[in-house]
C-alpha cells in the first residue's frame, strides 16, 4: 500500500489515470512532472492480481478496482475493465491518494532492498518528499565529499545545451555502483545517470554529481530524447542526447585522470608506502585463510556430486568453480550435465535470472580444454585473485572499514577517530595503531565474505550468516596471531 498527501484526483484525473498511455495531464497543461505517458500504473500486474485506487480531491473521494484476470480477458478493441466502487462521495478527509496492491504472487517482500532503492531516488527527487516504508523513514544521506568542480559548455555545445551547470562531485570513499555518475535532469525530473563511457575505468568509482538542461524537455526531433520504456535511460540516437554525453564524458574523464595523478603522488608518499606494505601483510593472511576456506569448500561440493578431491588438484590461488563456463579455453571437468539446481535467485523459483542448462565445469590442471572466463558482454568477470587491502582517507563520517566487492577490496579509513586515536600523532609502526587496524580489517574481512555468499544464496537459515561471520573471525585471528606478536 502506497499513501500520499499530493492533491488528488477528481472523476476525470482518475479517469485519465487508467488510459494506459494518455499524456500526464499536468505536463500537458505545461506543469514538468516525472510521469510522460502514464505506464507505471502497469507495474502492480507484475507482482499482483489486483489494483485498488482511492483519492479525495476537494472534498470528494472516489475508489476504483482494476483485476488482472478482467484485463487478461480483454479483446484487442475493449475499453480497460475498470470497477467503480465510489464515485465523488462527500468526506472530509484530506487531499491525496491511496495506492493498494493485493493478491501478491511473490513469496516474500525484500523490504531492505525496497528500503534502499527508495532512498537512492529520494537522492535525485527535488522536491521536499517524506516516504516511509512500514515504520522506516526513508532518508538519504549525500556521501561526504572531498571537493566538486563546476563546467559550463561552450561554443556549440552552449548552443545546443543551452546555459546550463554541470557539477562533478569527488566523493571521499568509493561509492556503490547505483551512486555514481551524472545525474541528467530536464527541469527538475530526473532522467539517467552516467559516467558517460567511464564506467569501470580508475577513480570514476569516486564521482557523482548532476546537471539540468532544460532543452530535452522542448526538442521535437524526430527522434526523441526519451526513451518511453522507464528504463532511466536516454535515447542515445537523438543528437542533443549525443551532445549531453559528450559534455559529460569529456568532463568526467578529466576529473578522473586528475584523482589519478593525485593517487599517483600520494602513493610515492614513504608513508603510503609503509601503509601499502602493511595492507599487503594483511592481505596475506586474509587470502591464506580465504584460500584454504576455498578449497574446504571444493572438497566438500565435489564428495557431494560423487566426484574426487578438487583441492588435490586446483593450484593455490586458481579459479574458483563457479569462474568458469562451457568452453575451450581452461582445462576443466563436467561435474554436471544438465547445469544449475534452479533460479539464481535465493527463496523462490522467479529470480533474476533463469536456470543455466549448460553443462557445469570446474577447473582441473590435467582434464582437456571445456571451459571458459564466464564473464561476457553482458557479465563483469569475477575476480579469482582472492582480496586486497588499502588504507585511505574515507571521511571520518564513514565506516571504520569499506568493501567493494568489485574488485574485493577492503578499504580501512584513516580519517576514523579510533584509528586517529590509536596513531596519536605517532607512527603508522605504533603497535596500538598496527594491532586495531589488523583487527578492523579482519573483521571487514569476515563480513564481506559472508555478504559474498549471501549474495549467491549460500544460506538457508537466518542464523547461518552470524555463525560463518564469527568462524571467519576465529580462523583470521588464528592465522593472523603472529601479526600482533611482531609489534
Amino acid at each position: 500500500m502506497i499513501i500520499d498527501n499530493g492533491r488528488g484526483m477528481d472523476w476525470d484525473g482518475l479517469r485519465n489515470f487508467f488510459i494506459m498511455h494518455g499524456e500526464n495531464i499536468d505536463r500537458k497543461e505545461g506543469h514538468p512532472g516525472r510521469g510522460r505517458f502514464g505506464t507505471g500504473k502497469s507495474a502492480a500486474f507484475g507482482v499482483a492480481g489486483l489494483l485498488r485506487i482511492t483519492t479525495v480531491r476537494n472534498g470528494k473521494r472516489s475508489q476504483v478496482e482494476l483485476h488482472r484476470a478482467d484485463v487478461e480477458a480483454m479483446g484487442s478493441g475493449d475499453s480497460i475493465p475498470v470497477k467503480r466502487i465510489e464515485k465523488e462521495s462527500s468526506t472530509t478527509e484530506p487531499n491525496g491518494t491511496k495506492v493498494e496492491i493485493e493478491e501478491v504472487h511473490l513469496k516474500s517482500l525484500d523490504q531492505a532492498g525496497i528500503i534502499q532503492y527508495i532512498e537512492r531516488h529520494l537522492a535525485r527527487w527535488p522536491k521536499n518528499a517524506t516516504v516511509f516504508v512500514n515504520n522506516h523513514e526513508c532518508e538519504f544521506a549525500e556521501p561526504p565529499i572531498a571537493r566538486e568542480k563546476r563546467f559550463a559548455p561552450e561554443g556549440d555545445l552552449r548552443t545546443k545545451l543551452g546555459d546550463v551547470t554541470l557539477v562533478i562531485k569527488v566523493s571521499k570513499a568509493p561509492l556503490p555502483e547505483d551512486l555514481r555518475g551524472v545525474s541528467i535532469y530536464s527541469n527538475g525530473v530526473w532522467h539517467e545517470t552516467t559516467l558517460a563511457g567511464n564506467e569501470g575505468r580508475d577513480m570514476a568509482q569516486y564521482l557523482f554529481g548532476e546537471i539540468d538542461i532544460p532543452a530535452l524537455d522542448t526538442d521535437d526531433s524526430p527522434i526523441s530524447p526519451f526513451d518511453l520504456s522507464r528504463s532511466m535511460h536516454l535515447n542515445p540516437n537523438n543528437e542533443l542526447v549525443q551532445a549531453v554525453y559528450a559534455f559529460i564524458g569529456r568532463k568526467v574523464e578529466e576529473v578522473r585522470r586528475e584523482l589519478i595523478e593525485e593517487d599517483k603522488r600520494r602513493r610515492a608518499d614513504q608513508e603510503r608506502k609503509r601503509l601499502a606494505e602493511q595492507a599487503a601483510e594483511i592481505a596475506r593472511v586474509i587470502n591464506e585463510d580465504f584460500d584454504a576456506w576455498r578449497h574446504r569448500v571444493a572438497k566438500a561440493k565435489a564428495k557431494a556430486l560423487g566426484g574426487q578431491d578438487l583441492s588435490r588438484s586446483q593450484p593455490r590461488g586458481g579459479n574458483e568453480e563457479d569462474d568458469l563456463i562451457l568452453g575451450t579455453s581452461v582445462p576443466a571437468k563436467i561435474v554436471s550435465p544438465t547445469g544449475g539446481p534452479g533460479s539464481t535467485k535465493p527463496g523462490n523459483g522467479n529470480g533474476d535470472e533463469p536456470r543455466d542448462l549448460r553443462p557445469q565445469v570446474t577447473y582441473d590442471p590435467g582434464a582437456e580444454k571445456r571451459g571458459s572466463p564466464s564473464g561476457g558482454a553482458d557479465k563483469r568477470p569475477k575476480s579469482s585473485g582472492g582480496f586486497q587491502v588499502r588504507f585511505d582517507n574515507l571521511g571520518e563520517e564513514s565506516y571504520r572499514a569499506l568493501y567493494v566487492s568489485d574488485d574485493r577490496t577492503i578499504y580501512i579509513n584513516l580519517d576514523h577517530p579510533q584509528l586517529i586515536m590509536a596513531r596519536g600523532g605517532g607512527s603508522i609502526d605504533d603497535p596500538v595503531f598496527l594491532r586495531l587496524a589488523y583487527e578492523v580489517a579482519f573483521s571487514e574481512y569476515a563480513v564481506a565474505l559472508t555478504s559474498e555468499l549471501e549474495r549467491r544464496g549460500e544460506y538457508i537459515d537466518p542464523s547461518d550468516p552470524i555463525v560463518a561471520i564469527r568462524e571467519t573471525l576465529n580462523r583470521v585471528a588464528r592465522r593472523g596471531a603472529m601479526l600482533f606478536a611482531q609489534q
